[in-house]
């Protein structure tokens, strides 16, 4: 069985917004966008992580403060959001 690490970071947490990236050597998701879009990929650069291994967006609730910089995400890099019903 092969085994792969898994790597979980904060990009930001708190009322000013919300986003964690989730992944591992190949593939990632980040869980809610409350950072712009410009914000979440300087973050991510810092880490040494990138947008290309992002596969899709998973948004816990939809409050500003989770959701701020999904627009501009999906609109640069046309990943899948998921997304209760309201």
């Amino acid at each position: 069985m092969l085994r792969t690490s898994l790597f979980i970071a904060s990009l930001n947490s708190g009322s000013n917004g919300n986003c964690y990236y989730i992944g591992n050597h190949r593939e990632a998701v980040l869980i809610d966008a409350g950072l712009s879009c410009r914000e979440t990929e300087k973050r991510m650069k810092r880490m040494g992580l990138k947008m290309d291994k992002v596969r899709a967006l998973f948004i816990s609730h939809e409050h500003g403060d989770h959701i701020k910089g999904l627009e501009g995400l999906t609109t640069k890099y046309k990943r899948p959001v998921y997304i209760t019903e309201p």
